[in-house]
C-alpha cells in the first residue's frame, strides 16, 4: 500500500487540539481561506488563521496531536496530522504531501486540489500542519525558531503512520513524500537526512516547483537571525545532499515560476543524474507560474508517459513505479552498553564478528550496519552505499599568460625564466594571478592555491 502524507504550515492564532487527543470527524465539504503562493512568499499576503479554517477532504478522517510538543515562532505552536483512510479494504499506497508557504504559514490549495485527487485515486491521504520557523505577520525576514522542529514533525509524522498501518490501510514500504514549494524543500531535505536522524525514509518523493535554494538558507540560518544573505547553507540544501540513496524523485516546475528559477531545477536533476538516482523531470516551458497548471499542460511535456485526462496523482504513482536505490544510507549506532563503556562500532571486533546478523537485539536496532556491512556480516537484503567522498579542496588552476607572452607568442609553459622570477614574487603577477597552473607546477604556487592535477 502506498501513503500520501499531506503536510501544510499553519500559524496556530490561539486554537489548539487536545495533544495526543485522537478525533474522528465525519466531512464531505471542502473550507479554507486560501492565500496566493506568491503573495505569501513576497510576505504581502493576509494574516491567515489555517488552525481554524484548513482544507477538509471529503469522507472520514482522524486527527491528532503529534508528541512532538510546543514550538514555533510563537512557542505555542503543535504539530497537527489529519489522516484520511483510503477508500479501500486492503491497504493502499501513502502520500507525504508537504503543502507551501514559505515556512511562515499554510498555503491551502495544494491540499485541496492534489490532496482530493490522491484520495480519489484511492491512496491513503495525510495532512500535516507542521510548526513554522518564520513569522508572516512580524519580522518575516528573521528565522524566529529552530527549522529543525519541521523535521521532527515529519518524523513523527510517519512514525505514527507506521506504528497506525493497520488502521490507516498504510502500506509501509510505500510512503511517498508530495512537497509544495516549501514543502518540497521540507520533502527533499528530509529524504535526504532521514537515515542521519534514525527515522524513516520514504520510498519516493514528488516535488513540485521546490523552494530549494531559499528553503535551505532558512533551513541553515541561527535563530533570530536574517537568512536571504546566507552564504554557507550547503547542509541544508537538498542539490548538495543527494547521493545513491535518494529515492526515485519526480520533479514539477513551470517556466513561468517568479519566486523559484529553472536553473534550481535544472543543477537538482544535474545532481540526481551524477548520483545514479532514478527520476523524472517536467518542465512546462512555456507560462504558468508558482502554483499548479491544468496536469494536460504537463502531460503535454512528457513525451507520452502522462496520460492528459488524468490529475496530479498520477505523479504518485510514477514515483512508485521508478526503480529504488541500489543501496541504503549505513550508520554506525552503538548499543547501550557501547556507548556507557566509550566503545564504537570500529573499534569492537569481537561484536561484529559475533552480534552482526545474529543477535536478535542488533538485528531489531540495526546496531553497526556499517560496520556489519564492512565485515561482511551486513543485515539480510540490505546494501550499504559507499560514504560520500569529501569534497576537493583543490582548486582549478588557469594559466592565464602576461600581456607581453600574448604579445610575443609565448605561453606560461614555455616561460620558464618568467616562472622563475615572477610567482610569488612580482605583485602585478600576484594580483592578475598569470601563469597559475604553471608556477604551482614550479612549487612556486600563490599563496593559498593548492591546483588540482
Amino acid at each position: 500500500m502506498n501513503i500520501i502524507i499531506l503536510c501544510s504550515s499553519f500559524q496556530r492564532n490561539n486554537y489548539s487540539f487536545p495533544k495526543h487527543k485522537t478525533t474522528m470527524y465525519p466531512t464531505t465539504l471542502l473550507f479554507i481561506t486560501t492565500l496566493s503562493l506568491a503573495a505569501a512568499l513576497d510576505g504581502n499576503a493576509p494574516p491567515a488563521s489555517p488552525a481554524n479554517d484548513r482544507p477538509v477532504l471529503s469522507g472520514l478522517y482522524t486527527s491528532i496531536t503529534l508528541p512532538t510538543g510546543q514550538g514555533g515562532c510563537s512557542g505555542t505552536q503543535e504539530a497537527i496530522l489529519d489522516i484520511y483512510p483510503s477508500s479501500s479494504s486492503s491497504t493502499a499506497p501513502t502520500v507525504l504531501h508537504l503543502p507551501g508557504g514559505a515556512y511562515m504559514n499554510l498555503v491551502g490549495d495544494t491540499v485541496e486540489s492534489a490532496g482530493q485527487q490522491y484520495l480519489d485515486a484511492g491512496y491513503t491521504v495525510a495532512v500535516l500542519y507542521y510548526r513554522l520557523p518564520r513569522s508572516e505577520t512580524t519580522t518575516s525576514w528573521l528565522v524566529c525558531s529552530d527549522p529543525y522542529e519541521v523535521l521532527d514533525d515529519v518524523s513523527s509524522a510517519m512514525t505514527h503512520l507506521l506504528e497506525n498501518a493497520a488502521d490507516y490501510n498504510v502500506d509501509a514500504d510505500q510512503i511517498v513524500l508530495s512537497g509544495f514549494s516549501a514543502g518540497g524543500h521540507l520533502a527533499s531535505l528530509y529524504s535526504s537526512l532521514c537515515n542521519a536522524r534514525s527515522s524513516a525514509c520514504p520510498a519516493g518523493q514528488v516535488l513540485h516547483f521546490p523552494f530549494m535554494e531559499k528553503g535551505s538558507k532558512i533551513f541553515c540560518s541561527e535563530v533570530g537571525t536574517a537568512f536571504n544573505a546566507l552564504q554557507d547553507y550547503d547542509e541544508c540544501f537538498p542539490t548538495v545532499l543527494v547521493d545513491e540513496a535518494t529515492p526515485p524523485t519526480i520533479l514539477y516546475h513551470a517556466g513561468g515560476d517568479p519566486i523559484v528559477p529553472t536553473s534550481e531545477m535544472t543543477d537538482f536533476v544535474y545532481a540526481l543524474g551524477q548520483q545514479g538516482t532514478s527520476y523524472e523531470y517536467y518542465e512546462v516551458l512555456e507560462g504558468g507560474g508558482h502554483y499548479l497548471v491544468p496536469f494536460s499542460q504537463v502531460a503535454a511535456v512528457s513525451d507520452g508517459v502522462l496520460d492528459p485526462s488524468g490529475d496530479y496523482a498520477s505523479l504518485i504513482e510514477r514515483a512508485l513505479m521508478l526503480p529504488n536505490p541500489s543501496c541504503v544510507r549505513c550508520d554506525d549506532i552503538v548499543t547501550p552498553w557501547m556507548k556507557d563503556n566509550g566503545k564504537t562500532c570500529d573499534v569492537t571486533t569481537w561484536l561484529i564478528t559475533n552480534k552482526c546478523v545474529e543477535d536478535e537485539q542488533w538485528v531489531t536496532n540495526g546496531y553497526c550496519r556499517s560496520s556489519c556491512y564492512d565485515a561482511g556480516r551486513g543485515y539480510v537484503n540490505e546494501v550499504c552505499c559507499p560514504p560520500p567522498t569529501p569534497p576537493s579542496s583543490c582548486t582549478e588552476c588557469s594559466d592565464d599568460a602576461t600581456p607581453w607572452m600574448e604579445n610575443n607568442a609565448k605561453t606560461c609553459a614555455t616561460s620558464p625564466s618568467s616562472i622563475e622570477t615572477n610567482c610569488n614574487e612580482n605583485g602585478w603577477w600576484v594580483s592578475n594571478a598569470y601563469c597559475q597552473l604553471s608556477c604551482f607546477a614550479a612549487g612556486r604556487g600563490y599563496e593559498g592555491i593548492d591546483c588540482c592535477d
